[in-house]
């Protein structure tokens, strides 16, 4: 990519690695168990839209009320969790986003210049999801 410059080198480079990627997943799909995969893909997709409401808003309130030795409620057995897992995951990630969001969102005005609106949420957000949901479905299943 060096040799051929940018505008050749790293689009055939790009190209090259996402026909490999796409053997290698086709490959798996259809020389393992493909019906398990696909079934597995469906059902997991089921589960994702099912719980993504009740996870989106979960917020370990009754973790942070303690065990009852605190006179707040919590487990009766004595073995309640703590709010620090919950919290100390949504830290790193407002972290790790805040962190990474000039640069995504200076790369993303950058390829979608010229699109329009519907072109950039297929291309940023449906697509990428829908072929993770299938990437994983397949590879996680075999």
């Amino acid at each position: 990519s060096v040799v051929s410059g940018m505008d050749r080198g790293i689009v055939n480079l790009s190209r090259f690695n996402f026909a490999l990627g796409m053997f290698l997943l086709l490959a798996v799909l259809f020389l393992g168990e493909t019906y398990f995969c696909l079934d597995l893909i469906v059902q997991t997709f089921g589960y994702y839209v099912f719980y993504i409401m009740k996870v989106a808003f979960q917020t370990d309130a009754f973790e942070r009320l303690g065990n009852m030795a605190f006179g707040l409620g919590g487990a009766p057995d004595g073995k309640g969790g703590s709010d620090s897992w919950l919290s100390g995951w949504t830290i790193f990630y407002w972290g790790w986003w805040i962190s990474w969001a000039p640069f995504v969102g200076t790369f993303l005005a950058k390829i979608s210049k010229g699109r329009t609106l519907r072109q950039f949420i297929l291309g940023t957000l449906i697509i990428p999801s829908v072929y993770s949901f299938i990437w994983f479905g397949i590879f996680g299943g075999e």
